[in-house]
């Protein structure tokens, strides 16, 4: 996308419609020539400035995520240190097998990102309470002999993992390993297709996980977001907010590849997608440039997305009524997780957002995207909207 070619268009535009007017009025008012010049002058240098405004702040955007982009040696060290770990743990597990999941694989990962693993030793589902927890013990027995292996810590959550760190080449990735999770595998697929699918999609991701966290609502532990959560409001935004929308839905348009019933061991994130069905009538616009998206993304959840009767859905490509997700027929859906705000797993059909369950931080949440919309549209400083830098987290980062 050439930002100066759609901004020049744009400008073109509405000096046209503004100058016509200008001078209509100015003809009613009797003005100078020298007066209506002045005003056309005046306009003129405040849409150029508005212009180079919104340039600087798309490339701005860019420029970050070039930056923070997690890179094809990084993640080829996490690839290697996924097989030194397969190696350790397969003479336990011979049928085992052992994915990566999460950001590392699925285009949103920075430079930051951890590596999350999934072993999965069985189709079958295990009871994560006990089964999970039974195999993670052993493997930790396992790797406590390895030289590599500084850490390891297993904790104990919905779904239990195990926490490893290491030491000399490795010394600086952290694992999170869970057993059998498959869903993650799933939603790794359907991320990795949602963040190529447009060029747009990542950059735009990576800014709102930054100023999510450095605004203190990247943080599940704290009844706030969880990175899947946010990275899931994105791709809503762009499928029915952004107009014109940005992302289709691909479980739609390609509902046997992304359908939830594909045995995971077959799915493979680097097959291109078919030619997009003539039926779906879906057409690639770029008209949106990046700060147009960060605006209006920003815009759409403080103002025009009710939190109080919609829930997002990419599932269905639409906002559906609260009460609808809610009543999802899954084993893994309950009716006490949907709280404060309402985001429908696209393969589990649970509340991807049941973290954020405490009213006053629900507020908080609401507030930050009212006050960074204002500050953004005003100001056009990345660095400004972003705010106060924090330093790198030690602690595992979702996608």
């Amino acid at each position: 996308m050439n930002y100066a070619l759609f901004t020049k268009k744009q400008w073109t535009l509405n000096f046209t419609v503004k100058y016509a007017n200008v001078f209509h009025l100015g003809a009613q008012l009797h003005l100078s020539s020298f007066a209506l010049c002045c005003i056309v002058s005046h306009y003129i240098y405040s849409i150029h400035s508005a212009v180079v405004q919104l340039t600087q702040l798309s490339e701005r955007i860019r420029d970050f995520h070039y930056n923070e982009d997690q890179t094809h040696a990084q993640l080829n060290r996490k690839l290697q240190l996924r097989d030194q770990l397969y190696y350790a743990i397969s003479p336990i597990f011979p049928m085992c097998g052992l994915y990566i999941v999460g950001s590392s694989l699925n285009g949103f990962g920075t430079k930051r990102s951890d590596l999350d693993l999934c072993l999965m030793i069985t189709n079958r589902d295990i009871d994560q309470r006990t089964d999970a927890v039974v195999i993670l013990s052993s493997v930790m027995r396992t790797l406590e002999s390895n030289k590599i292996v500084s850490e390891q810590n297993l904790i104990l959550a919905k779904v239990p993992i195990l926490r490893i760190k290491f030491i000399g080449t490795f010394h600086d990735i952290t694992v999170d390993l869970n057993v059998n999770n498959s869903v993650a595998i799933r939603n790794t697929h359907l991320m990795c297709y949602y963040s190529s699918f447009d060029w747009r999609v990542r950059p735009l991701v990576m800014v709102v996980k930054e100023w999510a966290k450095r605004h203190g609502i990247n943080d599940s532990a704290c009844s706030s977001f969880t990175s899947y959560s946010l990275v899931l409001m994105v791709i809503h935004y762009l499928q029915c907010g952004a107009q014109p929308s940005v992302l289709p839905n691909l479980q739609q348009m390609y509902p046997k590849r992304f359908n939830g019933r594909a045995d995971v061991r077959t799915l493979n994130v680097s097959l291109p997608f078919e030619p997009i069905p003539t039926a779906m009538g879906w057409q690639f616009k770029e008209d949106a440039t990046l700060s147009d998206l960060l605006l209006g993304f920003l815009r759409y959840y403080a103002f025009q997305f009710d939190f109080d009767a919609d829930a997002i859905s990419i599932r269905m490509g639409k906002k559906v009524n609260r009460a609808q997700v809610a009543q999802n027929q899954s084993p893994f859906n309950t009716l006490s997780q949907w709280h404060c705000i309402c985001i429908e797993e696209p393969f589990t059909l649970s509340n991807a957002a049941h973290s954020v369950y405490d009213e006053r931080i629900f507020q908080d949440i609401k507030k930050a995207f009212v006050d960074s919309y204002r500050e953004l549209d005003k100001q056009r400083d990345l660095d400004r909207f972003l705010g106060t830098p924090v330093e790198p987290s030690t602690s595992a980062q979702k996608i």
